[in-house]
């Protein structure tokens, strides 16, 4: 079983994270604003992020357009994540599909009351725990 996973999802000026100790829960953690583009503040995140907690794979959101062609964003999640093997050599990276991750986040915030206007602190991370989820998932560790 696989255990102490943490999803991101990598926007232009955002990462969301959540995190799974257990393998079998998962936790959205507060998600990281910065400038566009400057995803060197991700990078220092995650670092202060493995400070207090023990992560053996990151599962990384792959950006895709709904036909499965590469979209904007691949080729600078792909980058993010050469970044992620050259400073954390030793923590595994997996990617997951992230089609309609930020779709399906939405809604479930909807659903617990949060209107669109008060999402925008959190969706990102509510999507890096869809990704999560799906992850889980596709290794047949989660229903």
């Amino acid at each position: 079983m696989k255990k102490n996973l943490l999803a991101l999802d990598l926007g232009k000026g955002s990462l969301g994270m959540a995190l799974s100790r257990s393998g079998e829960f998962i936790s959205p953690l507060n998600e990281v604003r910065f400038p566009a583009g400057h995803y060197e503040y991700g990078i220092n995140a995650i670092r202060d992020l493995l400070m207090i907690e023990r992560v053996e794979t990151f599962v990384l959101g792959l950006p895709l357009f709904p036909s499965g062609d590469d979209c904007e964003m691949t080729p600078i999640v792909n980058s993010f994540a050469n970044r992620l093997n050259e400073t954390f050599p030793n923590i595994e990276l997996v990617f997951q599909d992230e089609r309609n991750t930020t779709v399906e986040a939405s809604a479930l915030l909807h659903e617990s009351g949060k209107k669109a206007k008060k999402q925008k602190k959190s969706i990102d991370s509510i999507a890096a725990a869809v990704i999560l989820r799906r992850y889980l998932v596709s290794i047949g560790q989660m229903d």
